[in-house]
């Protein structure tokens, strides 16, 4: 991946997944290559049953596509034992209690609980607000179409629905990437005994990476948030309360990982240098 063929390398690596409002599309190596791939299971869908008349060109032409897979990649019934179960392999329990010691740790670190704790309640104020943005919605209809009314309710509605995409889209980002940007933050201070000190490094780049995507989230989080407090005044207090969680994890991100901020992340933050 390189830019002499248009893609930015790595752009995927710290993006929001929101590829319907990505400008870089077209750039990214992920995307291109999950819709070929999208087009052409969709024209497999699409194609015509085998074709069952021995007489048609059609069919010996399928035979022959069969004949050449299992001539490559044998019978597919002799597949499953050449591939080996799980029970084949053995786990090396010190890795094992490492990896599950980590874990525990991650999941026990003071900024992921607060993740987890804005998803949990980011997603039960979505549905305890269902009856105040329904009022909302009937009161947008009643209006639309008055005379001597110049209020765009249109944008009104659409605005609304903006918000709550957005707050529902990063809710549960906002709680994957701040699991993730610890998980490289302690693997970093606590390495790996078998890991060389590149990949050590590589651990806190990546971590300061995922934080970066954190407090990009959180801000855009905030500003939804900001937007239903004044369109929902009657969930002004759940909202606040969101806000201040919101509050204190971009403040915990900030002191964890200084470097969040200076982290480069390819095309969203401009073209990655060139290279020597």
């Amino acid at each position: 991946m390189t830019k002499a063929n248009g893609y930015i390398s790595g752009i995927y690596n710290y993006c929001d997944y929101w590829c319907e409002r990505c400008a870089f599309t077209n750039r990214c190596r992920n995307f291109v290559t999950d819709r070929e791939l999208e087009l052409e299971m969709a024209a497999a869908d699409a194609t015509k049953p085998e074709p069952d008349d021995v007489t048609n060109v059609d069919f010996w032409n399928h035979i022959a596509r069969k004949v050449h897979e299992t001539a490559a990649f044998g019978k597919a019934e002799d597949w499953h034992d050449s591939i080996p179960d799980a029970d084949d392999f053995e786990i090396d329990p010190d890795w094992y209690a490492r990896e599950e010691a980590t874990s525990a740790a991650v999941r026990s670190y003071p900024l992921v609980r607060l993740a987890y704790d804005y998803r949990a309640r980011t997603a039960q104020w979505l549905k305890a607000a269902d009856s105040d943005l329904k009022e909302i919605a009937r009161s947008l209809l009643d209006a639309a179409g008055c005379q001597f009314d110049n209020n765009d309710y249109e944008a009104q509605a659409r605005e609304i629905g903006e918000m709550l995409e957005v707050v529902s889209w990063y809710h549960t980002l906002i709680a994957s990437k701040t699991a993730r940007a610890m998980r490289g933050l302690l693997e970093h201070a606590t390495p790996d005994p078998g890991l060389s000190p590149m990949i050590a490094g590589f651990r806190l780049e990546d971590a300061n990476g995922s934080a970066k995507l954190v407090l990009m989230s959180i801000e855009r989080s905030i500003g939804a948030w900001l937007r239903l407090r004044e369109i929902l005044p009657g969930q002004e207090d759940s909202i606040l309360g969101l806000l201040a969680l919101l509050d204190r994890m971009q403040r915990g991100v900030h002191a964890a990982l200084p470097g969040a901020k200076a982290f480069f992340r390819p095309g969203f933050d401009g073209e990655p240098p060139e290279d020597d």
